[in-house]
Formats: structure tokens, sequence, C-alpha cells
């Protein structure tokens, strides 16, 4: 038998059909890919965004990640710029639709598992804002398909809630900033512009969700991040819950006085209008790591 073709590196811009539509994603292979044991990362870019954007907004930091770990990335679009992430959102095009994203991005998975021979039990999903909310959706509705999925600037709407049913344990960390004026840290409407845009769960509240779905045992550890930056105006701290089943972990990165920001990346929207972003760390290497550690 002859051997499987390599794969050569780099971007590599795939369409899928679903529901009749031809719809976007953006692979990048690394530049030595491993044989065996190779984890897909899915990154799902924020309401109104491209995966163009998010790839700008980090810094390329996941494909770089990539090239030193040996993993693939993809970064899908979302039809109308927008994921259903299972809210009842009145202003979103594909929630009024009912678009079936859960099914799209199921097929982006079994696509990387059959072309690029990625392991089906290392699929792991991060996201940010509307993508870091349809992070949650795929971890209650695809719990057999994605181990672990890492929330930036999102926390679980109280729609997801109601239909949330994991059938297996989901590993989750959520980075979230306590001054985000967009996802509130203590509960409540997602604002944008002035609209609101469905109701959230409190950060802590969805991270104790996860703890009682994970039946996580442990005793809490909490971490201090080291405080790099003192000019960036916020300070961090990791709440670490293990002993889970299935060897899962639940952990939340709580940014004091961060806005709806993606740590380490760009400014990408002025401060009065997201709030402040952490440069004590960079939000995609440890996301990685957490990742890594599964």
């Amino acid at each position: 038998m002859a051997p499987p073709p390599e794969i050569p590196p780099g971007p590599q811009e795939v369409f899928i059909t679903h529901d009749h539509q031809s719809r976007r994603t953006i692979f990048y292979i690394p530049k030595r890919l491993k044989k065996k044991r190779r984890s897909l990362v899915i990154c799902l870019h924020g309401g109104g965004g491209t995966p163009e954007q998010f790839i700008r907004h980090t810094r390329r930091s996941f494909n770089k990640l990539a090239d030193r770990n040996n993993f693939i990335v993809t970064y899908p679009e979302a039809l109308n710029k927008f994921w259903n992430d299972g809210r009842e959102d009145s202003v979103s095009l594909s929630h009024y639709d009912k678009v079936d994203d859960i099914g799209f991005l199921s097929k982006v998975m079994d696509y990387a598992i059959d072309s690029f021979r990625v392991d089906p039990d290392r699929i792991f999903v991060t996201g940010m804002s509307n993508g870091g909310l349809m992070s949650f959706r795929l971890a209650c509705e695809l719990s057999t398909k994605v181990k672990a999925i890492a929330p930036v600037a999102a926390s679980m709407a109280l729609d997801q809630l109601v239909q949330c049913s994991a059938d297996t344990a989901v590993s989750v960390m959520m980075i979230n900033g306590t001054r985000d004026p967009v996802v509130p840290y203590e509960g409540g409407q997602i604002t944008v512009f002035g609209q609101e845009r469905g109701s959230v769960l409190p950060v802590e509240e969805a991270i104790d969700f996860w703890i009682r779905e994970n039946g996580c045992k442990g005793k809490m550890s909490k971490r201090d991040i080291h405080n790099v930056d003192m000019l960036d105006e916020t300070r961090s701290e990791k709440f670490i819950y293990t002993n889970c089943r299935n060897n899962a972990k639940v952990v939340l990165i709580k940014i004091y006085n961060g806005g709806h920001t993606w740590p380490g990346a760009r400014q990408s929207l002025p401060q009065k209008i997201v709030g402040k972003t952490a440069k004590d760390f960079n939000a995609s290497n440890e996301i990685w790591k957490f990742f890594k550690s599964l």
C-alpha cells in the first residue's frame, strides 16, 4: 500500500457544502506536521468579524503556536458574519434564520479528520465574543466530538442553559474581564452599540455550571498571573478546578478591570467602546497550554 500523500504546509481555503450553501473555512497546516495524535484547534471569530480579522487581531498567534507545537488550526466563517449560538437575538440574521452552525462545524471537524488525519479525540474550540458563545453551544450539543472549549469575553446565554445537556465531560477555560461593557461579567444583557442582544449568566455562575456538569470534586487552586505590564491597568488571576469526570478541567482566568478584549492582542476598538486589553499574558498561549494539558 502506498504511503498517504504529504499535506503541504501553510493556509488552505476549504469550502464545505451544508444546507445547500457553500461555506468557507481556512485551515493552517504547520511546517512540520506530526504523524500521530494530530490536534485540531477551531477558532471562531466574533460577531461581525471574519476569519481574516480573527487571524490579524490575534497577531497570527495560533498559526505560530501550530508551527511550534505541531497542531492544525482552522478558522471557519459564519454566515452573515454572525454565529447562531442559540440566543434569542432579534438583530442577527443567523439567529433569525436559525442557521445550522452546529451541523456546519461538525462537518468542519469531519473534514479535518478525513483529510488531515486529525485525532477525533483531540478537537478543541476557542472563540471571541459571539464565537465564544458558539463554543458553549458546541460543548452542550457536540460533547462527544469536542474535548474542550476556551471562550474569551463570553459567557453562557440563558437560552443555551435551558438546552444544554452534554453527554460527556467537556473541559472548559473561560477568560473574562470584570469591566466588559458588552458581555457583563456579573451577567445580564449583552449590549452592542446600545442594542440588547440576549441575556447571559454571570461568569462565575457559568463556571459553577461546568463544575457541576463535569462532576469536579477537587479543591479549587488559585494562581496569580504575574503583572508584567503596569500600564495596562489590569491584573489577572487563574482559578483551577480538577478531579473531574474523564480527567476534565474547569479554569477561569479573571481579568480585573479588563474589557471585551483578547488579552495580548491588538486593541481592535477604542477603550471607551470595549474597555482595556490585558497585556500581562497572551490568551492564545494560555489556551493552547490548557488544551495541550488534556
